[in-house]
């Protein structure tokens, strides 16, 4: 079981196949086992990453502030560890707000960016105030928070078919510390908006987003990708978390947009 050391916090990343470099970052709340479903195919013919931020997974937490662009330093991190000059990144939900980041940290070192999920825009006043409550209830009771927040980042038609799945994740989500989930909040909280950094990108740029996605609007997204020349690739029936609601689509996405 791979690690490394980063400033000082124990970090675990997994490394499969061979071939071009594909480093995919998990959301919020999640680990790297996020990316099972996708690891196995992609990793025929690509060298396939996957990074556990610091605070999840098998990662150390370190801080009470996890700020996208000491996550992204991390990113950075690991390609030197392994000395890796040429890769995509793949960033889900928060992931994807790091591996923006990382285009003022590496942008030598990537040549695609794509958004799982994802978008370049900072939060709204109204969603700052939201993790602010969020920090207040993990600090209450963390278990309440987890089971009754991460249900409303599916489609409202999956809530009953996919209980399992959801039901794996809250009890995933309840291995990681009130101090980690919090220090990802805050830093979520204050990011700056890169679409500006997005669109100066010279590499290849791609959104994948689900049509139903109930945080993120897909046609919001359809015209930030449009406004920063990347190409967009729509999940039907699939809402932010295509890789649990709909695995193969969102796998066929992944591949299509690496392809």
């Amino acid at each position: 079981m791979p690690y490394f050391l980063h400033d000082n916090v124990n970090l675990h990343y997994e490394v499969h196949g061979s071939g071009d470099v594909v480093l995919l970052i998990h959301g919020f709340l999640e680990s790297s086992n996020m990316w099972d479903d996708v690891v196995p195919t992609l990793s025929k013919n690509k060298q396939v990453l996957c990074l556990d931020l610091p605070g999840f997974g098998k990662s150390d937490c370190e801080r009470k502030i996890h700020t996208m662009s000491f996550f992204s330093t991390c990113i950075d991190a690991l390609l030197i560890e392994l000395k890796i000059n040429d890769c995509t990144l793949i960033g889900h939900s928060m992931g994807g707000y790091v591996v923006l980041a990382a285009l003022n940290v590496c942008p030598e070192k990537i040549n695609h960016i794509c958004l799982f999920h994802s978008t370049a825009m900072s939060d709204s006043e109204d969603r700052k105030k939201n993790r602010e409550r969020a920090v207040a209830s993990i600090e209450y009771k963390k278990s309440v928070y987890l089971k009754t927040s991460i249900p409303f980042l599916f489609q409202e038609i999956f809530l009953k078919r996919g209980a399992m799945k959801i039901d794996k994740m809250v009890a995933e989500a309840n291995e990681f510390s009130e101090t980690a989930i919090i220090a990802a909040l805050k830093g979520m909280a204050q990011r700056r908006d890169t679409n500006r950094v997005l669109k100066m990108f010279s590499g290849k740029k791609t959104y994948i987003f689900g049509a139903e996605d109930p945080v993120l609007s897909s046609l919001s997204l359809k015209q930030e990708a449009l406004e920063n020349d990347a190409t967009f690739i729509e999940i039907k029936d699939a809402g932010h978390m295509s890789h649990l609601e709909a695995p193969e689509k969102a796998l066929e996405a992944i591949k299509k947009a690496t392809s």
